[in-house]
């Protein structure tokens, strides 16, 4: 019996989101993991030799542990979760948890916060920019993301000491877990010079994310709005079929996005469905921090010419991952895919770049990135 494959909204939550985007998988349905006739470590083998994005060397899969092949990778986003974690997993991928508020990506030296939401992780002080370094007692900088969601993550009322580095200043935090609830879809209506302009946020691409854009987009439209703004900043990804959703609300025909592994057929995704705003001038908003699923979002719309891109450079995770449930109750989160933009661009480690370069000056009082995009909007109109 082949085992089922999870395809969770985000690979893990850390009071927030830990990014990675997620296809549905393609191995057909199933109800239960492998029967345990095979050893874990065997099943774990057979895994990454028939579903790892690129072919594995023989001496890589000789190695004798799970541990052992997965650090050959070299892949942070490969990873085995003990049953615990992934239990864990699977409860936190809800929009409400128990955590401290922070939404992290890998990073050389650990995880770099890339938002945080209001919660015991900024009332303490964490901030946007910092490197969580260690998580009580051990280090971050080869810790898989569903260890630190395990480590971080607890019951309310538990604490979490972590160790941060902020521009080469070492930090240390004591946070207590609370109850953390996180909407993915915010939304406002912004008036400048007699115009009026729809602004949508998204925080995450979970289940829905494309259903909660269209209730807004419909909203919004009432006002008949002189342009739409899509502020993907901090997005660290999520569901790759809402990222698909959401690109077809704003584009008729045409293609999303490319997927392509050594042991999957390439696989193309157009836009589905009737676009809610097909034709309203949209200006999208990233930065350094926009990942995964929002950087399909992003190069979607720009590579259709629906879009001006503003902000900075985009994160550059174009790989995709898929949750394997194994038979000791476990999981092998691995990596089975690459993604390409509609335009054929690989943009693994390079990022999306913007049409129009803006950062937010932390020491101006308006965001700088929106104010910038509302004078794109705005000059396309005159």
């Amino acid at each position: 019996m082949r085992r089922a494959v999870i395809p969770l909204a985000l690979l893990l939550l850390l009071a927030g989101a830990f990014g990675l985007g997620f296809a549905i998988s393609d191995r057909g349905p199933a109800t239960a993991p492998a029967p345990r006739t095979q050893s874990i470590v065997d099943a774990v083998r057979s895994d990454l030799a028939a579903r790892y994005y690129r072919t594995i060397p023989a001496r890589v899969l000789a190695l004798s542990s799970i541990q052992s092949m997965i650090a050959a990778l070299d892949d942070p986003y490969t990873e085995y979760l003990s049953g615990p974690a992934f239990r864990l997993l699977r409860r936190q991928t809800a929009g409400t948890y128990s955590g401290i508020g922070v939404t992290l990506l890998p990073s050389p030296r650990g995880f770099l916060v890339v938002s945080t939401e209001p919660g015991p992780g900024r009332r303490a002080g964490i901030r946007v920019g910092d490197t969580i370094v260690r998580i009580g007692s051990a280090a971050t900088a080869r810790m898989g993301l569903a260890t630190a969601l395990s480590r971080v993550s607890g019951p309310r009322g538990t604490v979490v000491r972590l160790r941060v580095d902020r521009a080469g200043r070492p930090l240390a935090f004591t946070v207590r877990r609370e109850v953390v609830r996180s909407p993915t879809v915010s939304s406002r209506l912004i008036r400048l010079g007699g115009r009026t302009y729809g602004y949508v946020a998204l925080t995450a691409f979970r289940a829905g994310t494309g259903r909660d854009v269209i209730a807004v987009l419909r909203r919004i439209r009432r006002v008949a709005p002189a342009g739409l703004i899509l502020d993907l900043r901090g997005n660290p990804g999520g569901l790759l079929d809402q990222a698909v959703a959401v690109t077809s609300l704003f584009v008729p025909r045409g293609r999303v996005v490319t997927l392509e592994g050594a042991h999957r057929p390439r696989e193309v995704y157009q836009v589905s469905g009737h676009p809610v705003a097909p034709r309203v001038p949209l200006a999208v908003l990233v930065d350094r921090f926009t990942a995964s699923s929002a950087e399909v979002v992003a190069a979607a719309l720009q590579d259709n010419r629906r879009a001006v891109i503003v902000g900075e450079h985009t994160y550059g995770k174009a790989v995709v991952q898929t949750i394997d449930p194994l038979a000791n109750g476990g999981a092998l989160a691995l990596t089975t895919a690459r993604y390409f933009t509609p335009a054929g661009a690989d943009i693994s480690r390079k990022g999306v770049q913007p049409d129009v370069h803006a950062v937010d000056f932390p020491e101006t009082r308006i965001d700088d990135v929106l104010a910038t995009a509302l004078t794109a909007l705005g000059a396309a109109q005159s």
